[in-house]
């Protein structure tokens, strides 16, 4: 089971490159998020932050080395509108050459995924050439139109962004109906809170989770995916146990 994260959810996390590089090491992750939130405020893609301190893609693509398997991807996060979605992935695409979009579109609030408009904005994208991992609420109808149209991976939320609850009980009949029928990977993305969590994700069957600001709640984000990647790994997914 992969393990994903970006690096940080709020100002106040502050993870500068070296510790970038060390939560990459802890987690294994085999991908960078390049947030692009601040994208008018840059004029080079390798300024774009990695996080909400002094972490770019330039910074800590160099301190990785040639030989990194890492590959950064673009973060397209806070837009409200497929419309600002697709200008700011177009926009980021020019400025780093990148191609993997990790797409969202959220209310208002940042909390919760805008199913329409994130379908929207994928279709254009995946039609532009690029690869879109969508983020959606469960929706059984929507994770078909992800698929339909040529999304790689799928996100789906557990809870609301920063819920910590894991996956909110409104919607676990539709993600286990999602799991049960998914012919891409699916990504747990949204509301991961804990190790348990984790373990619960890997044992229902998505291929990976992605955890943030959990991250940061003792201060440590490094021993934080240590204690993750350990957990999981731990963990007989139902692939592993098929023929035993």
């Amino acid at each position: 089971m992969e393990l994903f994260h970006c690096f940080g959810a709020r100002p106040e996390h502050r993870v500068d490159t070296r510790q970038a590089v060390a939560m990459l090491d802890a987690s294994g992750c085999r991908y960078l998020a390049v947030n692009t939130h601040s994208i008018d405020q840059v004029t080079r893609g390798d300024d774009l932050p990695i996080g909400y301190s002094s972490a770019t893609l330039g910074s800590v693509r160099d301190s990785l080395g040639e030989g990194s398997p890492v590959l950064p991807v673009l973060n397209i996060n806070h837009p409200t509108t497929a419309a600002e979605a697709i200008d700011r992935t177009r926009r980021a695409v020019e400025m780093t050459g990148l191609r993997i979009i990790k797409l969202e579109v959220l209310d208002e609030g940042y909390h919760v995924s805008q199913n329409a408009a994130v379908v929207e904005a994928a279709a254009v994208l995946v039609a532009e050439g690029f690869e879109v991992w969508p983020l959606i609420t469960p929706d059984a109808a929507v994770f078909a139109d992800c698929v339909e149209l040529g999304s790689t991976m799928v996100r789906v939320m557990g809870s609301p962004i920063g819920a910590r609850r894991g996956i909110d009980p409104q919607w676990r009949t539709a993600t286990e109906a999602l799991l049960a029928t998914a012919t891409v990977p699916v990504m747990l993305d949204g509301g991961v809170g804990s190790v348990e969590h984790a373990v619960a994700a890997a044992e229902q069957g998505f291929s990976s989770i992605l955890v943030n600001s959990c991250l940061f709640a003792d201060g440590d984000p490094v021993a934080a995916l240590r204690e993750f990647r350990k957990a999981i790994d731990s963990v007989e997914t139902p692939t592993e146990l098929v023929g035993r």
